[in-house]
């Protein structure tokens, strides 16, 4: 599958470069990447759908917010807002409109009242994710992609659906990772899985 993907973006970068596609090559990778998602997500195809339209409605909405610095992840129509704004009216008018987005079903806003995050900040969050996610590799009986893992101000959050077992086992390794000050587990828990 790897190849095969690699394969695709290298033919498509030489169309780019060799022969000025590039309405075709964007469109291939945009399909190729959501098809990539899709099959190793374990959500069906139409809620993968709606929390990517989610997602980017939101987004589209909070960009006009001066000042802030808020991410949105959507997952089975959950909402988690993260990052910071500059006022309490702020917060609470992100809440207002992810809870006024169709197809949300539950909000977690966990925005902070301050100043933005400074690049520092993110880039040490991108690491803290990456190494939280190479944990989930260890662990039996998990596929890594049944797990979403956000990192914002060295806060972990984790949704996916699992078993409680499961959640306890992938919240320990999330927290056992270096620089990580909390971890809040937003699981959808099953029985069996």
């Amino acid at each position: 599958m790897f190849i095969k993907n690699i394969k695709l973006y290298l033919s498509l970068l030489i169309c780019l470069f060799n022969f000025g596609c590039a309405a075709v090559a964007v469109g291939a990778v945009v399909v190729a990447s959501t098809g990539a998602t899709v099959a190793t997500d374990p959500r069906n195809v139409g809620v993968v759908l709606d929390d990517k339209s989610i997602q980017r409605k939101l987004e589209n909405i909070y960009s006009g917010y001066r000042d802030s610095n808020i991410y949105v992840n959507s997952y089975n129509g959950s909402v988690l807002l993260t990052g910071q704004v500059a006022t309490q009216a702020m917060k609470e008018s992100a809440a207002f409109e992810a809870r006024a987005m169709p197809g949300v079903k539950q909000l977690y806003n966990y925005l902070d009242v301050r100043l933005p995050q400074s690049f520092a900040s993110i880039s040490r969050d991108s690491y803290t994710t990456t190494q939280v996610r190479a944990k989930l590799l260890n662990i039996n009986d998990l596929n890594s992609n049944d797990v979403k893992v956000i990192t914002t101000n060295d806060v972990v959050y984790l949704f996916g659906v699992v078993t409680i077992a499961q959640g306890q086992e992938v919240a320990n390794a999330a927290a056992s990772v270096n620089g990580v000050s909390k971890v809040l587990t937003l699981f959808e828990y099953v029985t069996v899985k």
